[in-house]
Parts: C-alpha cells; sequence; structure tokens
C-alpha cells in the first residue's frame, strides 16, 4: 500500500511552516494536496499550487497524516472539512496542525479535553477547548501541534513519527547543528 500524506492548501498559508517536515516525509511519503476552493491557491510567499485532489474524493484511509498549515485561517470552515477532520479523527490518523493551523482542529470541536499550543494571537482567545501549553510542540494522541516559529521541530517530529528520520546527521542537518 501506498504511503500518503495530505496537505490542506488554502489562499496565504504559510509554506515556510510545513517545508521542513515535507522535506523529510518526501523520503518515504506521497504528498497529495486539496483545497476548499476550485482552482490555484497562491501560498503566503506567491507560490501557486495547484491542489491534487478534490476534497470529496478523499478517504482518510488512504492517508497516514493530514497537515494543516498556518496561514490566514479566515477561510470558512465548511462541513466538507469538518467531517474530513473528523474522519480522520476516529481512525487515529495522525493530524498535525502549525500556527494558525490549530484553530481548524478548534473550530472542529477536536481539541476539547486536549492539551494543544500555538503561537495564534488572533484566534487563541477564541479557542475555548482544549488545554493550551506553552511549548514549541506537543502531542497528544494522535494531534500534534506547534507554534509557527517552530517548524523545524514541528516537522522532526512528525519525521520521528512516521520513521523518515534515518540517522541522527539527518536530525543534526534540520537542527542547523551540522
Amino acid at each position: 500500500m501506498a504511503k500518503n500524506v495530505l496537505l490542506y492548501v488554502y489562499p496565504n498559508f504559510k509554506e515556510i511552516e510545513v517545508v521542513a517536515a515535507l522535506s523529510i516525509l518526501n523520503k518515504k511519503y506521497d504528498l497529495h494536496t486539496f483545497s476548499l476552493l476550485p482552482g490555484l491557491v497562491q501560498s503566503a510567499c506567491g507560490l501557486t499550487i495547484k491542489p491534487s485532489v478534490k476534497i470529496k474524493n478523499i478517504q482518510s484511509w488512504n492517508y497516514d497524516m493530514l497537515i494543516l498549515p498556518g496561514g490566514e485561517t479566515t477561510v470558512s470552515m465548511n462541513h466538507h472539512l469538518m467531517k474530513l477532520l473528523h474522519d480522520f479523527n476516529r481512525e487515529k490518523i495522525t493530524i498535525a496542525a502549525i500556527g494558525e493551523g490549530v484553530y481548524f482542529l478548534s473550530r472542529s470541536g477536536l481539541l476539547k479535553g486536549r492539551t494543544y499550543t500555538t503561537s495564534s494571537t488572533s484566534n487563541h482567545s477564541s479557542i475555548k477547548d482544549g488545554y493550551h501549553v506553552n511549548r514549541p510542540v506537543i502531542e497528544d494522541q494522535n494531534l500534534i501541534t506547534a507554534k509557527a516559529h517552530a517548524f523545524i521541530d514541528f516537522g522532526l517530529l512528525i519525521g520521528d513519527r512516521m520513521n523518515c528520520i534515518e540517522s541522527i546527521n539527518e536530525y543534526n542537518f534540520y537542527k542547523g547543528i551540522k
């Protein structure tokens, strides 16, 4: 069975927050992208992405992880995205969210009773469920959350959990040690 990772792309998502994770995962996983909007999606720094799969065609059991990058999360939370998040959670498939991406977990109710972190200042006060912890990266069951500036540690934790870090030299490379 193919190993697949799903990335949610939306206007002005911050690709820097997921680039380390995607680089690490690329060795063993195929990346698939989706959007709620039709057509091309432009990231915060201007990269144009053509989503590879339509949300209505996504079946959670075909994926090993869902990644929710941060950015301008003014994109509305529609029933398709909420259902997708709940499907991944029900199947205990890892959902990794960073920065403002954590807000999607909150809006879908998945943070209830869970520990999380975020650097979000605009949406933090509206996150009612869950227990906020002031740490760079948090793992709670199948959820991984991170502050936006912790994108390297976010990527390394994802890489570790997905068995993609093959040596201490590779780890040190991403940490900037060697």
